[in-house]
């Protein structure tokens, strides 16, 4: 192999999955070619190419990009690279991710809801969806100008990983540098060297957000249906009877059903009938069958028991505009500005209902916070001026 130059640099593709590892080798990588390379997180740059290999690198004998690969765009297919493909067991890789998922931020789906155990279904449901296709593209057939790096395996022995990339990226180990980089880095995690007491592996159940049920549905989906992760078996579950699998199948309209069954919706209602989104699908079904009042009434039903379900709020602003009704006074609250506060579009919805009973406050704080969020819509901006002028 050719030792690369700045002429004709060696390119590094990271695709991990989120809380596999990423910074720790990021860190070690970089550090160990030091000003010889280009770290690219595409997302941190505004002007950023959004090209692979990158265009903007300048003159580095090393470019190293890093990409969670969330649309699944990201090439597989660039022949000189080497793709450094990292994955993590997934009850550990939810937890980790679910705390540095649980901030409460406008623009978002309220953290009041994401903390319910509802919410918590939904999210984890989109993760195994994920983890499948993540599988599917990186891990069921494996690319040869590729390192594939378990968690369990770069913490045991990062040495070890590291080697196998510096030379992978065309260069010679110095074992001295090698083994100062480590050591910065975090140390040793097979149990040696003067950090190596600095970490200490994951203990599921220590986590505030465990939930055996719903993590053991999300293993057992990942295990049986992503076999080459190879992942071992940590909880006990069975994702074909529990929320979680009711939600994947609502979100993935590909997944196919079971086996006998045929009718997808019916099929999730019966595996999670009280889950918030059943209930939202069944009241828009009673106004599509021209049934607006009882599905206005079980959408109210479906607010008072989970107050910060964005969507319900939603369909029941359209439904009361489609039917030239007023919005129920019952869910014009405090709890609606929160459930509301993800989407300008909706805090406008919401703005209005709150005018047309007269709660000028509240409507000056919904449009004001649809402002936060869109400060440059004019709709937004002339709602809240008339607003504080009434």
């Amino acid at each position: 192999m050719t030792k690369p130059t700045p002429d004709d640099p060696k390119i590094l593709i990271g695709a991990s999955i989120p809380r596999s590892g990423h910074h720790f080798l990021a860190d070690m990588v970089t550090s160990y070619f030091g000003k010889d390379i280009w770290y690219c997180e595409y997302y941190t740059f505004a002007n950023c190419c959004r090209a692979v290999p990158c265009t903007r690198r300048g003159r580095y004998s090393f470019i190293y990009q890093k990409s969670h690969d969330r649309d699944f765009q990201l090439p597989a297919t660039v022949a000189d690279a080497l793709y450094l493909i990292q994955y993590r067991h997934p009850v550990p890789e939810a937890l980790s991710d679910r705390e540095l998922d649980i901030k409460d931020s406008l623009g978002r789906p309220s953290l009041s809801f994401r903390k319910t155990r509802a919410g918590f279904t939904t999210w984890l449901a989109a993760k195994a969806i994920y983890y499948r296709k993540f599988h599917d593209k990186w891990m069921a057939k494996r690319i040869p100008n590729a390192i594939y790096l378990d968690y369990a395996s770069l913490t045991a022995d990062p040495h070890a990983m590291m080697r196998a990339i510096v030379r992978g990226a065309g260069a010679e180990v110095d074992e001295a540098h090698l083994d100062d980089i480590v050591e910065r880095s975090g140390g040793s995690r097979a149990g040696t060297g003067k950090n190596a007491q600095s970490f200490k592996p994951r203990v599921a159940s220590d986590s505030p957000f465990y939930d055996a049920e719903l993590l053991g549905a999300l293993e057992d989906y990942v295990l049986k249906r992503c076999p080459a992760y190879e992942f071992p078996r940590e909880l006990g579950g069975n994702y074909e009877t529990s929320a979680l699998y009711a939600m994947l199948l609502l979100k993935d309209q590909k997944e196919p059903l079971p086996k006998g069954e045929t009718k997808r919706f019916q099929f999730a209602a019966r595996l999670a009938p009280d889950h918030p989104e059943i209930q939202r699908r069944l009241a828009q079904r009673l106004i599509r069958e021209d049934k607006a009042v009882k599905g206005i009434e079980k959408l109210e039903i479906l607010i008072d028991r989970h107050p910060f379900f964005a969507p319900a709020y939603e369909l029941l602003f359209d439904t009361c505009a489609e039917q030239s009704t007023a919005v129920p006074e019952a869910v014009l609250n405090g709890n609606a500005l929160i459930a509301c506060s993800e989407s300008a579009g909706l805090l406008l919805k919401l703005g209005q209902a709150f005018q047309d009973k007269g709660y000028t406050v509240n409507a000056v704080a919904a449009y004001a916070l649809a402002s936060t969020l869109e400060p440059a819509n004019d709709e937004v901006r002339e709602r809240l001026a008339a607003s504080v002028k009434r």
